[in-house]
């Protein structure tokens, strides 16, 4: 059901700054564009991710390869999980992902397909937390299932997993509790017109590699960084770079 590691914990960044992106879904020419229009050092800064990191836009493959960047930490979205469980000889399952933006795959010599499961293999987790101003970010990429952080491997079962990936409960019905052991919870997953703070937990899908539409006017990249009081929101499209700031209470 599951080989990706439960939990990866990182410490502060002494050398640099650390920075958690959105559902990038392919969109690579823009990823650059975001983190060369925040002076991303690529020597010292690091970019933990959501997941979704592939399908919708033009450069899937591109994307994924990112992972293999020391300074590109993503965990696995229900788009990884697709590629993962490809070859499962599941035609609904095969269906599902080329509906939603898979058919890239199609194009892919054999050793190609083979790389890129290697790379979600080798540096995808479920779940990570980073040591930053603010205190402990964890990162998912749609809902963390548990009271307590962080998830170890007995948690790992059928319907955690799919709440991990797949769950919009939190976002769509509100979110009365907090889970102990972590001070914020990033996740993307469902796109919204700008990241939001909700309790301890800050959605940041805001769009990237869908098509506009009435809910979702503006699809953009979401990029944040967490300082002692704020979360700095860097905005980012081929025609928009927007600073904002979220206080945390």
């Amino acid at each position: 059901m599951n080989s990706l590691a439960a939990h990866h914990h990182y410490e502060s960044n002494p050398n640099g700054r650390d920075f958690f992106v959105g559902d990038i879904h392919g969109k690579h020419t823009l990823l650059m564009l975001a983190l060369e229009q925040i002076n991303f050092d690529y020597s010292a800064d690091r970019l933990f991710s959501v997941g979704d990191v592939i399908d919708r836009g033009e450069d899937s493959f591109y994307c994924l390869l990112l992972a293999n960047k020391n300074w590109f930490i993503p965990v696995v979205g229900n788009h990884e999980q697709f590629l993962r469980e490809i070859d499962d000889n599941n035609m609904y399952k095969k269906f599902s992902w080329y509906e939603n933006g898979g058919g890239w795959w199609e194009n892919l010599a054999v050793q190609e397909k083979l790389l890129a499961k290697n790379i979600i293999a080798k540096n995808f987790c479920l779940t990570l937390s980073v040591d930053t101003a603010a205190g402990k970010v964890g990162v998912v990429h749609a809902q963390y299932p548990l009271e307590k952080w962080p998830m170890h491997a007995d948690d790992i079962n059928k319907d955690n997993l799919h709440k991990l990936l797949w769950s919009r409960d939190y976002l769509r019905n509100g979110h009365d509790h907090l889970t102990a052991g972590i001070d914020f919870i990033v996740s993307g997953h469902t796109p919204i017109r700008k990241a939001r703070l909700e309790k301890q937990l800050l959605f940041i899908d805001s769009g990237c590699g869908h098509q506009p539409n009435e809910k979702r006017p503006t699809p953009h990249l979401t990029i944040c960084e967490f300082e002692k009081n704020h979360i700095k929101v860097y905005a980012v499209a081929e025609q928009l770079f927007e600073l904002s700031k979220i206080d945390i209470k």
